[in-house]
């Protein structure tokens, strides 16, 4: 593969008049003449902007971008089917491994990726303010977009790889000598450029984001990305790392507490209705700051799409673990996918005895709509409630630090029942046909409906088939409450009982059960000896992303249209709180501010005590978990190694001061003319100390 930074880029991505991805998947690059006909147009220049956007579709709602945002942190650990073990538990080569989708990081498509995107938005920079067919409010809104695009793609690639080569202008020609620029350099280019992006977003009085199209910035969205990039450089670096802008948490505090103040966006007074597919639109959703759009139209992936990849002379696909569904058919975000468990062929004890793959779950035999009701003799219809669980895979499942955390707040604070899937539920008309638990009754299903009932959340209807229990199971009280579920429901304790989920009650040894011929030691009653029901494939699951509305033309469910946020309010209080820790502020009244909006009615959600930055990295576990933050969170706190260690046993055996950076892709490294090795080492915090001015291309540490 060539390398993405020499390549020949030119508007690129876009062809000329191009109004959807399928217009421009496959146009040819444009240079020189080409490009000045073809952007001096509406349709051109439209497109132009447009194809900027497309990239964010690449790590926002897919799964590899995951596994380096959120996984082999704290939080989560790998499930039986994970596609990035290696990764995950730290065991990373630079390698590059193509169309592997058994075992991949996906490292070396996502630096092509970024710098495609980067690439599109320099070329807008260059032809916006040349378009003579739109005018000066349009030119300003575009280039604000074009700025913001341009910070946030080099935002995720300061964090993954440190020091990396900086391109400000299209690239014409090959450059076969990169030259890795230092951290705080870029952190300032990027703070530049969302300076710049404000500016022209005010001028074009594109302010809050439903003022915007569906999908696009504006002023607040660029304010927002500023709070957030600040508060990275200051808590990485230091907070006068970055030259010209002073202490970067006061930076961060001021622009997190004007988007705070005047961005009019608000707290829903149900934390659920934040994830209820009916708000998932961005310029819908009240907490929304910026959203990567998905179009509702799901049938073409164009309209989803990641562009061809230049890499193969610009019609080369991404691995199908970034596109998911290819490039022609349900495009999407699969975040729906990565954190529920293997429910369906996971369930042989919910169905009829004998009737595999007729389980009792809204998912059917291949080509069947129906299941029959043993309680009635009819067929229940389940065919438009195809897989409201996901597809059954098992990626990610949440780490028992993560679940205990969210247990601490569950009396007082909606977002454990708004974030925790800690019971699967069927219908009623099927409960019979689960042979193995002959007490499921309809008063059962009542008594567990007001019991586990939260208001407008769809995932909380129905019976319990599933439940699973944070208790230990061989406690009096685990004893009791297993006792109540036999012939009723199947229950999994956290660990300890006849299923466990966990090893150990322990989180720095915790690990998911995994099943093995001799299944009986670990499951102890022989009904349970079926290894799906191991704790690598059944699980609680995280329940935001999953799609709780349901359409006749939308019955799949293998790709969703959800809009992801990127940046959303609740984390500016969480920005906000954080640069006051660092600059003496009331860090604790911010963080109950927060609180308070996410408070069951009529309970004190509070906390008292002295904040630290243990305090802020679990509320923000608590709030932001599975939102592309979490590795990046404990990497610039300085935190990464010792919380794997206490939290993360899949990772902690080989997690190494190395970590805090992601290796230079080896096809990068291979292509270029300077590549050597230079004197770069890690301080005891994890970054790196090197020669301002290094010219030759080189590796990080310990790969």
């Amino acid at each position: 593969m060539k390398k993405i930074y020499s390549m020949l880029f030119a508007a690129a991505v876009i062809g000329f008049g191009a109004t959807s991805c399928s217009d421009f998947l496959e146009e040819d690059n444009k240079t020189g003449e080409t490009a000045d006909l073809a952007y001096n147009t509406v349709s051109g220049i439209d497109g132009l902007i447009q194809s900027a956007y497309t990239y964010t579709h690449g790590w926002w709602g897919k799964e590899p971008s995951l596994g380096l945002a959120e996984m082999g942190s704290d939080l989560f650990y790998f499930g039986y089917d994970n596609k990035q073990k290696s990764m995950l538990k730290y065991d990373i080569s630079a390698e590059a491994l193509g169309s592997n989708t058994a075992d991949n990081p996906c490292l070396d498509e996502y630096w092509e990726m970024f710098y495609a995107g980067v690439d599109v938005c320099n070329n807008a920079l260059k032809y916006v303010p040349e378009c003579s067919v739109i005018d000066d409010n349009k030119k300003a809104a575009y280039l604000g977009d074009a700025y913001f695009l341009r910070a946030l793609y080099y935002s995720q690639m300061v964090a993954l790889w440190g020091p990396i080569p900086y391109n400000a202008e299209p690239v014409s020609s090959i450059n076969n000598n990169p030259v890795r620029v230092p951290e705080a350099e870029v952190y300032g280019n990027i703070l530049a450029d969302l300076k710049l992006a404000m500016e022209n977003y005010k001028k074009a009085n594109v302010m809050e984001v439903n003022s915007a199209t569906a999908g696009r910035a504006c002023y607040y969205s660029a304010e927002a990305l500023y709070a957030r990039v600040a508060l990275y450089a200051a808590s990485w670096l230091g907070a006068n790392a970055v030259s010209g802008y002073g202490n970067l948490y006061t930076e961060a505090l001021n622009a997190a507490t004007d988007v705070i103040n005047n961005s009019g966006a608000k707290f829903y007074s149900r934390y659920s209705d934040t994830w209820n597919m009916k708000n998932e639109e961005a310029t819908v959703n009240t907490e929304n700051l910026y959203a990567v759009h998905y179009s509702n139209t799901l049938t073409s992936g164009f309209d989803n799409c990641v562009p061809y990849r230049y890499s193969g002379g610009g019609t080369d696909e991404y691995n199908s673990l970034i596109t998911r569904t290819g490039y022609k058919k349900n495009g999407g975000s699969a975040s729906l996918l990565m954190f529920v468990s293997l429910w369906n062929n996971g369930c042989d004890d919910l169905g009829n005895s004998g009737q595999k793959n007729t389980q009792v779950f809204w998912r059917v035999a291949a080509g069947k709509t129906t299941i029959k009701s043993k309680m009635t003799g009819k067929d229940v219809e389940v065919g438009k409630y195809y897989s409201p669980y996901g597809r059954g895979f098992t990626r990610y499942l949440p780490s028992l630090y993560l679940w205990q955390i969210l247990d601490e707040i569950k009396e007082t604070d909606q977002r454990y029942n708004g974030t925790l899937l800690t019971s699967y539920r069927i219908p009623y008309e099927l409960s019979q046909n689960a042979a193995k638990y002959p007490k499921m009754s309809e008063q059962e299903f009542k008594d567990y409906d007001e019991a586990y009932a939260e208001d407008g959340n769809y995932f909380n209807g129905g019976g319990v088939a599933i439940m699973y229990s944070l208790l230990d199971g061989n406690s009096d009280e685990g004893k009791a409450l297993q006792e109540y579920a036999k012939d009723r429901f199947r229950l999994q304790f956290a660990f300890g009982g006849d299923i466990p989920v966990y090893t150990s009650g322990d989180p720095a040894t915790a690990l998911p059960t995994e099943g093995g011929k001799a299944k009986s030691d670990v499951y102890g009653d022989a009904r349970y000896k079926s290894e799906k029901i191991e704790g690598r494939r059944s699980y609680p699951g995280i329940k935001k992303f999953l799609d709780d509305q349901y359409e006749e033309d939308y019955p799949t469910y293998e790709i969703s249209h959800r809009d992801i946020m990127v940046l959303r309010l609740a984390e500016m209080y969480l920005i906000k709180a954080e640069a006051e820790l660092a600059t003496g502020g009331d860090a604790l009244k911010t963080i109950n501010q927060l609180r308070a909006a996410r408070a069951i009615t009529g309970k004190d959600n509070s906390i008292s005590g002295t904040v630290t930055i243990e305090t802020i990295l679990k509320e923000r576990a608590i709030e932001l978990c599975g939102e592309y933050q979490r590795w990046f969170d404990l990497k610039r706190t300085h935190t990464l190694i010792d919380h794997v260690k206490k939290y993360n046993a899949q990772a902690s055996g080989n997690i190494a001061l190395k970590h805090y950076y992601r290796p230079i892709p080896l096809t990068e490294l291979e292509s270029v003319t300077n590549r050597g090795d230079v004197a770069v080492t890690q301080d005891a915090n994890g970054v790196l100390q090197y020669s301002a001015t290094q010219e030759t291309m080189w590796q990080n540490p310990g790969y």
